[in-house]
């Protein structure tokens, strides 16, 4: 089997075991096991979205019970070099992307840069009347009615991001008519509203994901996170868009790019 789809089972538990693992020295089962498994991922012997063979399976490989290999597994899951797909099975993760923050850009328009595909799971949407810390960050007044849109964002089909958006239901009246599980939220706003998005000024919080938000991400409880807030405005300043967006921390590095003053 070429290097592209890696080894197969037979040759894979071949290289897991060249080496029996050490039963009486100082480093713990989980950890050597860990070991092995990056070692393989870190040279291609499985590659991204291959399935990780089964806990059951790596348990009679390495001679060692299921609880030992689940360690393992649960820690590259969390350090992001594997992901679960509940119902499916554990997967080799993509490297880590790295998310340049200088451009006002929407998730479709990055993912494509990447040669990806993005798609969407559409959550919830509603028009409901503005809270009071949505008026605040739409400058409206509170009770003023916005339209909410919840999504979780894939690419390639991995899930990567649970976004939720405001936008002042005045500005976009039908916007819950377009299918925001295959259309892109600032292309609808550009092509259907004749919307211009000029800037937008954005913070950055690392997080713990809860229980709820890990599941969405097939990750353990506990997971980190980057949770992202954004103010998006139009040409003449008038705010268009709040959205909070939580990215999964393990397949995420943000990068800015810093200049000296003069």
């Amino acid at each position: 089997m070429g290097r592209e789809a890696g080894l197969n089972l037979e040759e894979l538990r071949r290289l897991l075991l060249l080496e029996p693992v050490d039963r009486e020295g100082p480093i713990p089962l989980h950890m050597q096991i860990r070991e092995r498994l990056l070692k393989a991922i870190q040279a291609s012997h499985m590659p991204s979205h291959r399935r990780l063979p089964s806990e059951r399976l790596l348990a009679e490989w390495f001679g060692v019970n299921r609880l030992t290999v689940r360690q393992a597994v649960q820690e590259l899951i969390r350090q992001g070099y594997l992901y679960a797909r509940p119902g499916k099975g554990t997967f080799v993760a993509r490297a880590r992307m790295h998310q340049p923050l200088q451009w006002l850009t929407s998730f479709t328009e990055d993912m494509a840069a990447r040669g990806m595909k993005a798609s969407s799971r559409l959550l919830s949407q509603e028009i409901l009347p503005a809270p009071p810390d949505i008026a605040q960050r739409l400058n409206v007044a509170p009770g003023t009615e916005v339209v909410r849109l919840e999504r979780l964002r894939l690419a390639d089909e991995e899930p990567m991001a649970l976004e939720t958006a405001y936008l002042p239901h005045s500005r976009c009246p039908g916007l819950l008519s377009f299918d925001f599980s295959q259309l892109s939220l600032y292309e609808v706003l550009r092509k259907h509203y004749g919307l211009r998005l000029q800037r937008a000024e954005q913070t950055i919080q690392a997080v713990v994901l809860s229980p709820k938000e890990a599941r969405w991400f097939g990750l353990p409880r506990g997971s980190p996170g980057f949770l992202l807030e954004r103010i998006t405005f139009l040409e003449n300043d008038e705010v268009i868009e709040f959205v909070r967006s939580l990215y999964r921390g393990d397949r995420y590095q943000f990068q800015v790019q810093l200049i000296a003053p003069k």
